[in-house]
């Protein structure tokens, strides 16, 4: 009775953050492994994506992998790119249709 209070209360503190054993580990300790390339500092990085908006640590990204589910919504010819704007319109065009 007392794990099973324990165990759930261990689920919901590893709700924002990897599910693998081995995530879990490496996000509790912040060992990533030791890089064998030189890494930039992030605030380097990117200038147009602030790190706090970051879902990966660089270091994951590139030694290991990350799992994403992705659903069809379609598809949209666009013939003038206006970068983002053009794809918002797209999308915008599909939930009318």
């Amino acid at each position: 009775m007392q794990g099973d209070a324990r165990r759930r209360r261990n689920e919901n503190y590893f709700d924002d953050i990897p599910r693998s054993k081995l995530e879990r580990q490496m996000a509790q300790t912040g060992d990533w492994g030791e890089p064998s390339i030189t890494l930039r500092p992030p605030n380097e990085a990117t200038a147009s994506t602030p790190v706090q908006y970051w879902q990966h640590h660089p270091e994951k990204l590139i030694f290991q992998s990350c799992d994403y589910k992705a659903f069809y919504l379609g598809s949209m010819l666009v013939k003038e790119l206006r970068g983002t704007e053009s794809t918002q319109d797209a999308c915008a065009k599909m939930r009318v249709s």
